[in-house]
């Protein structure tokens, strides 16, 4: 059995995630976000994760229901589709958004 308080894979904080910092465990995602005033983290299951992908910019493009939690719109970006949650979808940019959403494929089975 894996620990599941241990990050299998770690995206940093940089300039495009404007500090937010992206962790992927074993059995969730989890979306750490620095707004003015209020730290926020998102915590997606593995079973509450319906997709994860890779998007280019602007977010527009492909949807107009997302939670952006960075520089999204400028960057290429990782879009994830939950089930639960006020915002089902969510737009983030880790440090290398290819290798954040092929962990997720990875270690989820997707």
């Amino acid at each position: 059995m894996k620990n599941t308080d241990t990050p299998l894979y770690v995206s940093r904080s940089t300039k495009k995630s404007i500090g937010n910092e992206y962790s992927v465990y074993a059995d969730r995602i989890e979306l750490r976000c620095r707004f003015p005033f209020l730290t926020k983290t998102f915590v997606i299951n593995r079973d509450d994760l319906l997709s994860i992908d890779l998007f280019r910019p602007p977010v527009i493009r492909t949807t107009f229901r997302a939670l952006k939690l960075d520089l999204a719109d400028f960057n290429e970006h990782v879009g994830i589709k939950r089930k639960n949650g006020i915002f089902k979808q969510l737009r983030f940019t880790p440090e290398n958004p290819k290798d954040f959403v092929a962990k997720v494929k990875e270690l989820f089975k997707l």
